[in-house]
């Protein structure tokens, strides 16, 4: 079965879209902005989670510069013409940075997770150099994993139209590549951070007979299942579609595959939206951070300068083990 008998055009659809990821990325850039700029204006001690942070700052930022080309193409009705191999460099761009997003997520969250609950590993001695061998490492398996993005079929070099989800009978191997990466990327990181998740709630509330520490407690337990329930609304209708789709791609139906078509499309635009989210969580979970945010809110205003926090120091946030 082939598109050519078929429209999968939507412009309401597609406008919603366009809508969505402008708002994604004037915010997610905004947002990752200030927080890279308070880690090089304001840090004073370097920890293996701060060096986490800065990548995950560093994978949204790409993301959210990847984001105006993908506007442009939906509010071209998904036309685009800049050729094959442009198309090819954005989708292994946007699957980079995504993929190392989630992936940092996950190394901040298990960083937390041995320092709350298993505060003697010796994992938690790992100097700041150590993290950044890790963290290197990470973005050449992420780039080892992605890069088959980059091949295109004939089906897409003959084309000014593409599409996130392809109901023919020629497999492009770029695609699919694509989709097993991600499901397993969402199934392994959603699974360590839930685990991670519910281990460190556990230890909290046994800390809660603490009166003193219970209000940086509860924000900690707060932040944690906040993490979860925001990656889950990002990352989840994303993964359920890709299986109704590999479930449905063979259907004869035009109407199937045109709500096959746009359910992707909407599904994986939601994906962008853990870049702006990301600042809210991690950023606002530490003093320095808050001030960063509210001095560039009052600078836009023109209000008066803010005090700066003494000392940014991540273990100050209530993360901190």
């Amino acid at each position: 079965m082939t598109l050519r008998n078929c429209s999968l055009h939507n412009s309401l659809v597609e406008i919603s879209i366009a809508t969505l990821l402008i708002l994604e990325f004037a915010l997610g850039l905004l947002g990752n902005a200030i927080a890279l700029w308070s880690f090089i204006s304001h840090l004073k001690v370097w920890k293996p989670y701060a060096v986490y942070l800065l990548n995950l700052v560093v994978a949204d930022l790409l993301l959210s510069m990847c984001l105006p080309f993908q506007i442009t193409f939906y509010l071209t009705h998904k036309k685009w013409g800049m050729g094959p191999g442009a198309w090819c460099i954005l989708t292994f761009l946007l699957s980079l940075s995504r993929t190392s997003g989630i992936v940092f997520l996950t190394a901040v969250a298990m960083d937390r997770y041995l320092r709350v609950v298993h505060p003697r590993c010796k994992i938690n001695s790992f100097s700041t150099q150590a993290a950044k061998f890790i963290s290197a490492l990470i973005w050449l398996l992420v780039v080892g994993l992605v890069h088959p993005s980059l091949v295109a079929s004939k089906i897409a070099k003959n084309s000014t139209e593409f599409h996130s989800f392809y109901p023919i009978e020629d497999i492009i191997f770029g695609s699919t590549w694509q989709q097993v990466v991600f499901c397993l990327q969402f199934l392994l990181a959603f699974s360590l951070i839930l685990f991670c998740t519910i281990c460190m709630i556990k230890r909290l509330q046994q800390r809660l007979r603490d009166q003193d520490k219970q209000p940086k407690l509860q924000r900690s337990m707060t932040l944690v299942t906040m993490v979860v329930v925001l990656f889950g609304i990002c990352f989840l209708p994303s993964f359920l579609s890709r299986i109704l789709i590999t479930i449905l791609q063979r259907s004869e139906s035009c109407r199937t595959l045109q709500v096959m078509v746009h359910i992707c499309d909407v599904t994986n635009s939601l994906t962008y939206l853990n870049s702006v989210l990301n600042p809210m969580v991690y950023c606002f979970s530490n003093p320095v951070f808050r001030y960063s945010f509210r001095k560039v809110f009052h600078t836009i205003r023109g209000r008066r300068k803010e005090s700066q926090p003494q000392g940014f120091d991540l273990r100050d946030s209530c993360y901190s083990g």
